[in-house]
């Protein structure tokens, strides 16, 4: 989810959040992702093997497509976004 300069989002596997701008139709991010497990009682726990990246596109009212690399690594990440109904 992007709202407001904040990114918060996640799967059955990992949690993200960052930061995000805009200018015009052009997006620039950081996102923290971490592996999202839960304890025995159920509570969430985020193990302490973050990856940070550096992601940049383009948005319009219906989509996003960023990409970027995680710090320390060559290695190109592309996300594609659209809104939810």
């Amino acid at each position: 989810m992007f709202r407001a300069g904040e990114i918060l989002g996640g799967d059955f596997a990992h949690t993200w959040v960052g930061t995000y701008e805009e200018e015009g139709r052009n997006v620039y991010a950081r996102v923290r992702v971490a592996p999202y497990v839960s304890s025995p009682n159920g509570e969430p726990v985020v193990p302490d093997r973050t990856v940070t990246m550096t992601l940049q596109g383009t948005c319009t009212e219906s989509d996003a497509a960023l990409s970027g690399h995680a710090d320390d690594s060559e290695v190109m990440v592309s996300i594609e976004m659209h809104r939810a109904a």
